[in-house]
């Protein structure tokens, strides 16, 4: 270990709990990870107060523990961090914070209660956590990078969840979460990220939906001691089934569909070939030259047969169980049933121009889509409702609408 190592490794240790339970290789990655994110942002001190590499390793790792179980560890909406020695008067509120996070990119943190909140894990209060859960949570709002791993359908389909617990605590019910938390989604997710880390078990345990879909965001589950990569299909409320079932199981769901069909992303790629074929056949077939016409012939039936397999194999039937949305279709000439249960759907995406609907699901080890196209005689808003009744997030050209409204955003 090189004397620079050595010195981010000995801050590390002494201010993040979360980095001295890592092994030696995991650890070896959180440095390497703090290195490139303290790179790529601007430190500074506030109102006079000096900065070391200490202030600095020791605030940036609260960002690299937040997002250690994911590849993608920056945030690119976010430029400058400034230090301050303790409480510092916001230039936007005029109150005393001990921090808060500008979504126009700049970060504030109080060094006094930084130190205080990784001190003790009793009172799961971490403005290190609280402060850089907010940063990630913008970033990925704004960015909605990661799209290949859904990383805002994931949030997305947390933040919907939040909600209930939301209005929960305004009504004064029973929650694990303090009141702090009910001022909006922002604050919820940055509490949730606090009690995540400080107080994993309770978390669980008293709100194990909540608990295992931040599980799912961040790749991580603390209160088993995985700080990376978790097995997806260990986190399903209920799993989804596939394949042949039996009659008895079969029965048990509506054969009736609903005028709405699914189809895979091989469709177009399909039908591009299909006209390429298709020129290319009636130009065999114009030609005078024989074997040339042969080559065309059957290259054009050879292809149609694989279009006529690959259509039948993309289409599939949709209906709706109590629990299930139920898709009917067949793989080649045999038939087959999918179900993907409510509760492992993430987000559906709304196209109304073009009566298109974009299903993210998580299948076992996965994280999948699937696209729904009405048919014309299909009330596609009718379609839609039902969805909402089911409690599936449903997005407008990628946008969310949240269901409660925003209280005071500034943290005090």
């Amino acid at each position: 270990m090189t004397a620079n190592e050595k010195a981010f490794h000995q801050i590390l240790e002494r201010h993040l709990p979360y980095y001295r339970n890592l092994n030696s290789r995991l650890k070896r990655d959180f440095r390497k990870r703090t290195k490139r994110f303290i790179s790529r942002m601007h430190f500074r001190g506030g109102d006079g107060f000096k900065i070391t590499l200490e202030h600095i390793a020791a605030i940036s790792g609260a960002f690299i523990q937040i997002s250690f179980g994911k590849k993608y560890y920056y945030l690119n909406e976010f430029e400058v961090i400034t230090i301050y020695e303790g409480e510092y008067k916001s230039t936007i509120t005029g109150l005393y914070h001990k921090g808060d996070v500008n979504p126009n990119g700049a970060i504030a943190i109080s060094w006094k209660d930084f130190v205080q909140g990784y001190k003790t894990d009793e009172d799961n209060l971490n403005v290190g956590l609280h402060e850089m859960a907010h940063a990630w949570f913008f970033s990925i709002s704004h960015v909605r990078y990661d799209t290949h791993l859904s990383i805002y359908d994931l949030l997305s389909k947390f933040i919907f969840l939040t909600e209930e617990e939301i209005v929960k605590i305004r009504k004064h019910k029973q929650s694990i979460f303090r009141k702090y938390a009910s001022e909006n989604v922002y604050e919820f997710f940055a509490v949730a990220i606090e009690y995540f880390f400080e107080d994993a078990k309770e978390f669980k345990q008293e709100s194990p939906n909540l608990y295992r879909h931040l599980c799912l965001l961040l790749n991580q589950d603390p209160a088993e001691g995985i700080y990376r990569g978790i097995k997806i299909e260990n986190y399903f409320k209920q799993p989804n089934f596939y394949g042949e079932l039996s009659p008895e199981k079969a029965a048990q769901f509506p054969e009736e569909t609903l005028g709405v069909k699914a189809r895979t992303g091989v469709m177009r790629f399909v039908f591009v070939v299909f006209i390429i074929l298709s020129i290319s056949l009636i130009v065999g077939l114009s030609t005078e030259i024989k074997d040339l016409m042969y080559y065309y012939t059957v290259s054009g039936i050879s292809l149609s047969v694989i279009i006529f397999l690959l259509i039948q194999q993309g289409r599939e039937q949709v209906s709706i169980s109590d629990k299930y949305m139920i898709f009917r279709g067949r793989n080649y000439f045999k038939k087959h049933i999918v179900g993907i249960h409510f509760d492992n759907i993430l987000t559906v995406d709304i196209n109304n121009q073009d009566q298109v609907l974009t299903l993210k699901y998580l299948d076992k080890s996965e994280l999948l889509q699937k696209k729904l196209t009405a048919l014309f005689e299909y009330d596609f808003t009718q379609f839609i409702q039902i969805l909402a009744q089911h409690n599936v997030v449903l997005k407008n050209e990628g946008t969310r609408v949240p269901r409660i409204k925003s209280r005071n955003r500034w943290r005090k």
